[in-house]
């Protein structure tokens, strides 16, 4: 790794040089002289360092492969990594040779006319293939995530170019985007403080709403294929996320525990439950959904409304905690709760919370992390208090009503030793609360595809030739009161990963 950063250290030095005036050509020889050198020395002085932070990073980066990490080490942006080790040496060369200060880690200063900043660049890219016994038509609402398998045949379910950086001593900068068959969409992109005093931390930008514990996550890191089928209910094929503010904070406990608020914009079409209104996602077939755009969830209309003052955003609160409750087994746990206007009229809000937990088990005696244990799972609910309206075609008033949605899914993931997982997936969904019917084109809640009664059983297996690629294969047992039979889906999914990632949360 320290070499390929080396060589695009010199080769970035050797571009700059075509466009440098003589004098500053001269002088910045001298400095990169001055950096090989250096980074010389270090590569003979950390062959130890690097095998280590190798083996740390094949637990970090694989998702079926979570290090066993303590209360106290969390978050996990505190392991030290390779490109630390080159930001310290270049920051350690003399100032008035390298024009950059000590703090800043991020870019080496190179004369007037260049500066190379040190950031991660890579691209995952996911693909499955599979079957079901239901039709394509039908498959694009029974796997409702945007980028679950959803057909016959080959799916791109995404590929991801992620680029991560430090802005300066105070911040660094995320961006993450997806590419489709279809379309090119921005998944995230916000900046982060680094250096707050009181265990305080800003995030703003473009982010995924920090509810529960998938929502946050990027597709490549869910353990399964497809996205549960509550999180599509409440979030929307895409996820929750829009432009806005969080605030953190690191409360003084004896065990790490955190509090976010956050608030967001409620407008957007990746705000299905407040001003979006709209669950079901796009895949092109057909004027058909085109008809529905003006309908929303149970059949209500969408009722386009501007953000008057700061009561019309959508508001976030979270608490999660983390422990170690023995030299084996560590836990996390946590509860959301979101709040704001809804698309039904001036009148509507939603309530959307829920609790989620981890627990995890590795053996004093484990190889890479290996074998492990890992049990987590969700429940949530949403309170969608809709605003009444007049039907003109009827010519009636029709009164405001509240849907109630609920469901969750619990998991459980085995690690054998080697590259081998195993594991199974159970899910549950149901509500209450009328749809209101358009010449049956949005159906009655028992039969409407995102708010029936839906059950799913999904076994799981998982085979890593490193940590940079895994297979999986995935079962997928539906019943739900939309379909006449259970459906019965196999899907076998690749995805490898092109560059330096930063692991994900614990």
């Amino acid at each position: 790794m320290l070499r390929i950063v080396t060589g695009a250290l010199v080769l970035s030095c050797v571009l700059s040089f075509i466009v440098q005036p003589a004098p500053v050509l001269a002088a910045s020889v001298e400095q990169i002289e001055m950096i090989l050198q250096r980074l010389d020395a270090l590569e003979k002085e950390n062959t130890t360092l690097r095998e280590k932070v190798r083996v740390l990073e094949g637990q970090l980066i694989a998702p079926d492969e979570p290090v066993k990490v303590t209360a106290g080490a969390l978050p996990d942006s505190s392991t030290t990594t390779p490109q630390d080790a080159l930001d310290a040496a270049v920051a350690e060369l003399p100032v008035a040779e390298v024009k950059t200060a000590p703090e800043d880690l991020a870019s080496v200063d190179l004369g007037p006319s260049a500066k190379l900043r040190l950031i991660d660049v890579s691209l995952d890219v996911l693909t499955a293939v599979g079957t079901s016994s239901e039709r394509d038509e039908t498959l694009e609402t029974l796997q409702g995530g945007a980028h679950d398998p959803n057909r016959r045949g080959f799916t791109l379910q995404q590929a991801e170019l992620s680029l991560i950086g430090a802005v300066d001593p105070y911040f660094q900068a995320e961006s993450h985007i997806l590419f489709t068959e279809d379309e090119v969409e921005l998944e995230e992109a916000f900046i982060q403080s680094t250096s707050l005093p009181w265990g305080l931390e800003l995030e703003g930008g473009y982010f995924l709403t920090e509810y529960g514990r998938l929502n946050p996550q990027h597709p490549h890191a869910w353990i399964w294929l497809d996205q549960p089928v509550i999180n599509t209910r409440l979030f929307g094929g895409e996820g929750m996320r829009g432009a806005g503010l969080r605030a953190s904070k690191l409360l003084p406990t004896p065990w790490y525990s955190m509090f976010h608020l956050g608030a967001q914009n409620a407008d957007g079409e990746f705000m299905a439950s407040f001003l979006g209104g709209e669950i079901g996602h796009d895949h092109g077939h057909g004027e058909e959904e085109a008809d529905h755009a003006e309908l929303g969830i149970g059949g209500r209309p969408i009722v386009e409304q501007d953000t008057r003052d700061l009561g019309d955003l959508v508001y976030l609160a979270r608490w999660e905690n983390a422990v170690e409750l023995s030299s084996t087994w560590t836990t996390k746990f946590g509860v959301s709760g979101l709040y704001g206007p809804n698309f039904t009229g001036t009148g509507g809000e939603t309530w959307i919370y829920g609790a989620d937990a981890l627990f995890k088990w590795v053996p004093e005696t484990n190889e890479r992390g290996r074998p492990f244990l890992r049990l987590e799972g969700e429940v949530s609910r949403r309170d969608l208090d809709a605003d009444g309206f007049f039907d003109a075609d009827e010519a009636e008033m029709i009164p405001g009503d509240t849907l109630e949605d609920w469901g969750g899914y619990l998991q459980g993931l085995y690690g054998f030793r080697g590259r081998w997982s195993a594991g199974l997936r159970l899910e549950y969904a149901s509500g209450s609360g009328d749809n209101l019917e358009h010449e049956g084109e949005y159906p009655a809640r028992d039969i409407d595809p995102f708010r029936d009664d839906r059950l799913r059983v999904s076994p799981l297996a998982i085979y890593s030739p490193s940590e940079f690629s895994r297979f999986r294969l995935q079962y997928n047992y539906d019943e739900a009161d939309h379909l006449d039979d259970p459906a019965h889906s196999v899907w076998l999914g690749w995805e490898v990963l092109i560059g330096a990632h930063p692991a994900h949360a614990y």
